[in-house]
């Protein structure tokens, strides 16, 4: 692809959002290969969707163009919905995961919480990666584990952190909600790129550069001050056309007004 084609350029300006986003999943212990197989139900559903938008019949041949998707596993798509099932079901090769798959014997088979990395004789931390996958060094998985904090090292043992399978609700609230605001703030942008017929949405930001320290603590408490202000007005006006529109038959439009503040 050239460096200068439109195809090229729109890369560009996906990657710098993808820096973020593949900061999250590694952090989260989730690898390329992962990521890039969990995108590929996505890239066939976006191309249908395209194919459809533009009155193009939806081969598997012309998703395959589209999507960049091997036929095998466009047709596998195509056949988990022919039998009603989400396209995640459908029978594609996926990547391993081996440090997950690792937790995943040792808590199915109710191992002891604690083992030593390697001995003669016994079960040991070396031989149950080993049972998994024999490309991957039990060092390094052990190392991966460790920095994912789902286990720790002492005295030559593995030891579950027993703690990490209990679900955190104000962490995965705060990725949801994360989630959420990233998404429509997306789709707002993409709208005003592309729906240029229509009503374009508020997709706006104040920048400034060249500023101390002490400038852009009083930009934040500015800024949060007037947040606090316009969040609650906004929100007593949609409590009061939730009251008016509420069992209206045509009520199904969703709403969502945020903001932002970062420096760096």
């Amino acid at each position: 692809m050239p460096s200068d084609s439109p195809s090229s350029l729109e890369l560009q300006h996906v990657l710098m959002v993808m820096e973020h986003l593949t900061q999250w999943l590694v952090r989260s212990g989730i690898g390329y290969t992962e990521f890039s197989a969990a995108l590929k139900p996505i890239f066939y559903q976006q191309a249908e969707q395209e194919l459809q938008r533009i009155g193009q019949k939806a081969t598997i041949s012309s998703i395959s163009l589209l999507a960049g998707l091997h036929r095998k596993d466009v047709s596998a798509f195509k056949l988990a919905q022919e039998n009603g099932q989400q396209l995640t079901q459908a029978k594609i090769s996926e990547p391993i995961n081996v440090p997950s798959r690792v937790i995943g014997l040792w808590l199915a088979e109710g191992l002891a919480p604690s083992m030593p990395f390697s001995s003669q004789d016994g079960l040991n931390f070396e031989d149950l990666v080993k049972r998994i996958s024999s490309e991957r060094h039990p060092r390094s998985v052990c190392n991966e584990l460790i920095r994912l904090d789902i286990v720790r090292e002492e005295d030559g043992q593995v030891i579950l952190q027993q703690r990490h399978f209990i679900p955190d609700g104000a962490a995965q609230e705060a990725r949801s909600i994360l989630s959420q605001n990233v998404k429509m703030h997306l789709a707002a942008g993409l709208h005003n790129i592309y729906g240029s017929d229509q009503t374009p949405f508020l997709e706006q930001a104040v920048r400034a550069d060249g500023l101390t320290t002490e400038s852009v603590e009083i930009l934040q408490k500015a800024s949060l001050e007037l947040w606090e202000k316009l969040s609650i007005h906004i929100l007593k006006m949609a409590i009061e056309r939730c009251e008016i529109d509420n069992d209206k038959a045509d009520a199904t439009k969703k709403f969502a007004f945020g903001a932002y503040q970062y420096d760096e």
